[in-house]
């Protein structure tokens, strides 16, 4: 059979070296055994009471040790999700780069061969020139019109640009508004946590306070009880000094009626046997009343022993009352810690938050600079193709950034989600080994 280790189990010990240390043997034992017997008992107290201690700093080093390994198991993973992260994002850079790099060689490739075809077909209108000079001025009209066509394309591609940069900018404000909206979210709960400890805090006052009305109505009621048996043992001293009166004026009138039996003999024996037999009568009456009066001083002395144990009871109640009070205080205090450190959590990621949508302000202001250098440089097509794929660098960098902190919302919900969890089983935790201790 196996004894389940709980909170109950270690009140238990407690207890019983509570009830070592105030153990009566004096009465029911000799004094040479009661002296060894109550070192014994001392020491056994103490021997369960260091015992108990170790137990709950044990208990408390395994609940410790549970959370850590939890903590850095949620790390272990928010790190592991990182690094995927990272690596993912890095290689869909890479292949970006690569697919940038193609494309910048395929166009110069395109440039080189229309530079060489223009050269040629230079040098073959200067050699016709002068045989088909119409014929050059209709080919300047078409390239002027071909020129015209690839401005207007080129315009279309730059403002799909600068959609792209306002829609990835929007998203960006979309993403910022929900993060305030879940920070004032977890600030509404933070409040509501504080509201329900202060709540819990009173009520813990109030049940401190009936308590101590209860302890002190126990006080109360022994010294009332206490003072009924003064009163009482008053009274049995009282009739037992009465008694004793009534028995010396009977000896007295025994001695003068003894006195007259010697002065008349004859009526002296009858008056002493009338006498005697008073007296046997009288003796009766006195060792009945000494028996009514012993009677009486035990009824009083088993009065009094129950208005001790009542007393004693009333204060083992009180203990185990400040004990429940202690460990709710402690509870109390355990919880607010926690609700400290989950408010210092909540501070971080706020921080957090306003670091990323600074970055996404600065970012904002860069793609606005990025513009007006590309409407600077808009009369040059080498410039605009460059614009154009920063434009296009810059709405996939956006739509990774907001992928990135979508990523983290995520994961600073699923920690603030687990620390809740275990927060709950903490809390469960506590509240059966109180109604255990209640029980």
């Amino acid at each position: 059979m196996t004894t389940k280790l709980d909170p109950k189990f270690t009140s238990l010990l407690n207890d019983t070296a509570a009830r070592l240390e105030s153990l009566e043997l004096q009465p029911r034992v000799t004094a040479d055994a009661a002296s060894a017997l109550t070192e014994t008992a001392g020491d056994l107290a103490r021997q369960l009471r260091d015992f108990a201690t170790k137990l709950a700093e044990a208990q408390e080093a395994k609940f410790a040790a549970d959370v850590a390994a939890k903590e850095a198991v949620i790390l272990a993973r928010e790190q592991a999700i990182a690094e995927k992260a990272a690596a993912k994002a890095a290689e869909k850079a890479r292949l970006q780069a690569e697919k940038e790099a193609a494309i910048a060689a395929r166009e110069q490739a395109a440039a080189e061969k229309a530079a060489e075809k223009a050269r040629l077909q230079a040098e073959k209108e200067a050699a016709i020139a002068a045989r088909e000079q119409a014929a050059a001025e209709k080919a300047a009209e078409k390239a002027r019109l071909q020129a015209e066509k690839e401005a207007a394309i080129l315009a279309r591609e730059q403002a799909a640009a600068e959609k792209a940069a306002e829609k990835a900018r929007l998203q960006a404000e979309k993403e910022a508004a929900i993060l305030a909206r879940e920070q004032a979210v977890a600030e509404k709960a933070a409040e509501k946590a504080r509201l329900q400890a202060e709540k819990e805090a009173a009520i813990l006052a109030r049940e401190q306070a009936a308590a101590e009305k209860a302890a002190e109505k126990a006080r109360l009621q022994a010294e009332k009880e206490a003072a009924i048996l003064a009163r009482e043992q008053a009274v049995a001293e009282k009739a037992a000094e009465k008694a004793r009166l009534q028995a010396e004026k009977e000896a007295a009138i025994a001695a003068r009626e003894q006195a007259a039996v010697e002065k008349a003999a004859e009526k002296a024996r009858l008056q002493a046997e009338k006498d005697a037999a008073i007296a046997a009568r009288e003796q009766a009456a006195a060792e009945k009343a000494a028996e009514k009066a012993r009677l009486q001083a035990e009824k009083e002395a088993a009065i009094l022993a129950r208005a001790q144990a009542a007393a004693e009871k009333a204060a083992e109640k009180a203990r185990l009352q400040a004990e429940k009070i202690a460990a709710r205080q402690a509870a109390a205090e355990a919880k607010a810690q926690a609700d400290a450190e989950r408010e210092a959590a909540k501070e971080a990621a706020r921080e957090l938050a306003r670091r990323e949508l600074e970055a996404v302000k600065a970012a904002a202001a860069a793609i606005k600079a990025k513009k007006d250098a590309e409407k600077e440089a808009a009369r040059q097509a080498e410039e605009e193709v460059k614009a154009r794929r920063e434009a296009a660098a810059a709405a996939v960098r956006a739509e990774q950034e907001a992928k990135e902190r979508a990523r983290r919302a995520a994961a600073l919900a699923t920690i603030a989600a687990e620390k809740a969890a275990m927060e709950a089983e903490k809390q469960r935790t506590e509240g059966a080994a109180v109604a255990e201790m209640v029980s």
